[in-house]
């Protein structure tokens, strides 16, 4: 529990401050840029953090989930509008797509680690027999 805790909490911080503390900002006079923040800032931080998180740790389909439990909480605070709930739906999908986006340059980087140790291992002549390891000798007699 204090593992996951450990993972998702700078990402929850970061959308606590962009869902939370971001729109007192956009409130009153500065209202016409309420929609530059529901359709641009909230989706690029949930397909960066998405995007980070996976590249850290590997897919997680639990963590696109933060995002919009989050937001639902700036929903019920400041907007008073509940058709502002269609994003909910919009962050969680972006979120998946950041996370599925991260994962696939995770992959990519294991693969490239693996292939760098492969390489690494090829040079040196060893034959592993289950527990027994026999070394290959390049001299006669």
């Amino acid at each position: 529990m204090i593992n996951l805790a450990k993972r998702y909490l700078p990402f929850a911080l970061i959308f606590a401050a962009m869902y939370l503390v971001l729109p007192i900002f956009f409130q009153g006079e500065n209202y016409r840029y309420d929609a530059i923040e529901y359709q641009f800032l909230f989706p690029a931080t949930a397909l960066v953090s998405g995007l980070v998180y996976s590249w850290r740790h590997g897919v997680d389909f639990t963590f696109p989930l933060i995002a919009p439990i989050i937001y639902i909480g700036s929903v019920l605070i400041y907007s008073h509008y509940y058709h502002w709930i269609i994003y909910v739906f919009i962050y969680l999908i972006v979120g998946m797509l950041g996370c599925f986006i991260g994962d696939m340059v995770y992959k990519s980087n294991i693969e490239q680690e693996n292939a760098g140790e492969r390489k690494k291992n090829d040079s040196e002549p060893n034959i592993k027999i289950s527990n027994f390891t026999v070394e290959k000798n390049d001299r006669e007699g």
